[in-house]
């Protein structure tokens, strides 16, 4: 699951919110629909690191406060994995996610969670790998991609690793 997605719509949503504040009420959030496609690199859940690139389409909306300062994000992904490493690779099942994201007076993220599918994973001895439920990035300190769930499940995730291993 990419975090990379919010650093995309903090982007998007500091040009929105120029465009579009001053005419937003505090409760009206600003919508934006994407498709992107971007790289990153997985660490921390297979002894080895793995090159993650991600398609998605997504729903962005953007809330501010009564003086249109931005303090929340929220997105609706459907996404589509491929991970590489040692000369293999694996694709992903799509799937989706839902990402929440809440910003400081300065626009910084404060906290930033993931729910729903993290990932899914056909494996080449027929068995699936699978991870769902919540991810907290803050806890790990705001890493690009994230594999495995805080809350949940992760199912197989030595089958995984051992599919791209050398």
């Amino acid at each position: 699951m990419k975090r990379s997605i919010m650093l995309v719509v903090v982007l998007v949503a500091a040009a929105s919110f120029a465009v579009f504040a001053p005419s937003a009420a505090a409760d009206q959030p600003v919508i934006v629909h994407k498709t992107s496609s971007v790289a990153s690199v997985l660490t921390g859940a297979c002894p080895f690191s793995i090159t993650v690139d991600s398609t998605m389409t997504e729903t962005d909306r953007f809330f501010s406060d009564q003086n249109g300062v931005l303090i929340r994000a929220s997105a609706n992904v459907d996404e589509q994995d491929s991970f590489s490493a040692n000369g293999k690779s694996l694709a992903g099942d799509p799937y989706t996610v839902n990402l929440q994201a809440f910003f400081d007076s300065s626009g910084n993220i404060t906290e930033e969670y993931g729910n729903g599918v993290i990932e899914r994973v056909q494996l080449p001895d027929g068995t699936v790998f699978q991870s769902d439920g919540r991810v907290d990035f803050g806890a790990h300190g705001f890493p690009s991609f994230v594999v495995v769930s805080d809350w949940g499940s992760a199912r197989n995730l030595d089958g995984f690793c051992a599919a791209l291993s050398p």
